[in-house]
């Protein structure tokens, strides 16, 4: 029986609950416009950090990716061609579903100088009740699942580039992610290249560096996550010690944090610069410390957690196994919730903590409702329909498999 690693699914189950939580607290916090950037609460800036967890979702992709095609190039015995052709079918799955997500039912880009957000199109309808069409800020936003859907595509050739030339070696896989890190440092000036090309209308040089730096979560240097959660999911399908993992996050983590404090503090403007890129480097660090404690938790040996903490790990589980449907239609289900709040009690208004409280009862709400389609195997989610397409078009086996065990 193939090996699963449950603290991916929670951990990418944990990430997909904040961010249900978070979005709903920041967007339908009434004082959000007034907020003083250069010295805001701290709970906002907390908000600020987690908002920008990306990365996490990077990481554990590209480990579940790195495990399934260490399968099928070992005892599938596949060859690169058709392992290529699965992973591009994800890709493709994955960046339809990204675009149809940010224009349709995705959450909204805040525009602090001109007090207004832009939301997505049903969002939009929901909340004020007009059809505004589509922005070009979000046609060329790089969201988290365009993100998802390139490395898909990006860390496959890198891993089967090396296995063309030898063998998938971790340690390969970990320097190549040490170059594309070192390589985000161009993002800095080109990010101020791709502004000037967008404003002269310079479309070409636009689209050609789109996907590569713009905000919020372009390859530069997010296909170095992928890369090092490659690396991680290697070393566990191998059964290799993750005590390099340990040592690289602590590296890491340490690092950045320290260029962070001592750096101008301009993560709430999500200025792109060298405060930037220390933050980047410290979630790197950290993220590799959060995989290597959620598997030495809940895939030791002899057997998995237990006790009162088992309810609240599998709670967090199933959103790791089906939250791309709750991701999906989060920000719809919110502003749905808000307008019957706001006709119940006109006036309404959400302080920082009701904010939050509406976004833990929502999240919560999903979590109840993932509960009870699990029992019906989640079929009409979005995962569902992945494992039908890659099954039909990825050369894969009769038996659909969901993100839960092979997308991230």
């Amino acid at each position: 029986m193939e090996r699963h690693w449950k603290g991916l699914d929670f951990l990418r189950g944990l990430g997909i609950f904040c961010l249900i939580l978070l979005h709903a607290a920041f967007y339908y916090y009434d004082g959000l416009w007034d907020l003083d950037l250069d010295n805001p609460p701290l709970v906002i800036t907390v908000i600020g950090f987690l908002l920008m967890f990306a990365g996490l979702f990077a990481m554990i992709s590209g480990a579940v990716h790195a495990i399934g095609i260490a399968r099928l190039a070992g005892p599938a015995g596949w060859p690169s061609g058709r392992i290529l052709r699965k992973k591009l079918v994800s890709a493709v799955f994955i960046l339809v579903t990204a675009y149809l997500y940010f224009l349709f039912t995705g959450p909204g880009l805040a525009d602090f100088a001109a007090r207004r957000m832009d939301n997505s199109l049903l969002v939009e309808a929901i909340r004020h009740g007009r059809w505004t069409g589509f922005s070009l800020d979000r046609v060329l936003y790089v969201d988290s699942l365009v993100m998802i859907g390139t490395n898909v595509l990006l860390v496959s050739l890198v891993l089967l580039l090396f296995r063309r030339f030898g063998r998938m070696r971790p340690n390969a896989v970990l320097v190549a992610a040490a170059a594309v890190m070192a390589a985000s440092l161009a993002r800095i000036p080109l990010y101020g290249d791709y502004l000037d090309a967008l404003a002269d209308g310079r479309w070409g040089q636009v689209l050609l560096l789109n996907w590569l730096v713009n905000k919020n979560n372009p390859i530069l240097p997010y296909l170095a996550f992928g890369l090092a959660g490659a690396w991680i999911g290697l070393r566990l399908y191998g059964g290799r010690s993750l005590r390099p993992v340990t040592w690289t996050g602590i590296l890491l983590f340490l690092s950045g944090m320290a260029a962070y404090v001592f750096l101008p503090d301009t993560m709430l403007q999500r200025s792109i610069d060298a405060k930037w890129y220390s933050i980047m480097t410290a979630q790197l660090g950290l993220f590799c410390l959060m995989i290597r404690g959620a598997t030495a938790l809940l895939d030791r040996k002899p057997g998995p957690v237990t006790g009162f903490a088992a309810p609240a790990v599998r709670f967090l589980v199933r959103f790791g196994q089906a939250g791309l449907t709750a991701f999906f239609w989060e920000s719809i289900v919110a502003a749905l919730a808000h307008r019957l709040l706001v006709m119940l009690w006109p006036g309404l208004s959400l302080s920082i903590p009701g904010a939050l409280l509406f976004g833990l009862v929502l999240a919560l709400l999903w979590g109840f409702a993932l509960m009870a389609w699990e029992k019906a195997h989640y079929v009409g989610s979005v995962e569902h329909s992945y494992g039908f397409v890659v099954s039909r078009l990825g050369a894969d086996s009769a038996k659909a498999r969901t993100l839960r065990g092979d997308a991230g």
